[in-house]
């Protein structure tokens, strides 16, 4: 089993009565996938699907989530990106 890739926060969180300097971040199952499609409606943007799958990777609510500074809310993306495979290339219409 791979270990949650930990990621320090440049801006610690306030939260329950603590401060949070950094988080751990788990590799994605299927199961944290069908969890984010089903919790987020279709208009929701991109950003409310990553802070909605930060929040099932982190194990924390989706409060402390919306606490974090944007460059380390960008970081955990970063590493949650790192976990899943490249999408498709772009087809740019020219024969190959």
């Amino acid at each position: 089993m791979t270990k949650p890739k930990i990621v320090r926060l440049c801006q610690p969180i306030a939260w329950e009565g603590g401060s949070m300097t950094e988080v751990h971040v788990r590799r994605p199952k299927v199961k944290d996938l069908r969890a984010m499609e089903r919790d987020t409606p279709n208009t929701a943007s991109q950003i409310d699907q990553g802070v909605a799958m930060a929040a099932l990777l982190t194990d924390l609510p989706v409060e402390a989530i919306d606490q974090m500074d944007a460059v380390d809310f960008a970081t955990v993306s970063e590493v949650i990106a790192g976990f899943l495979p490249p999408g498709p290339e772009p087809t740019t219409g020219a024969p190959s």
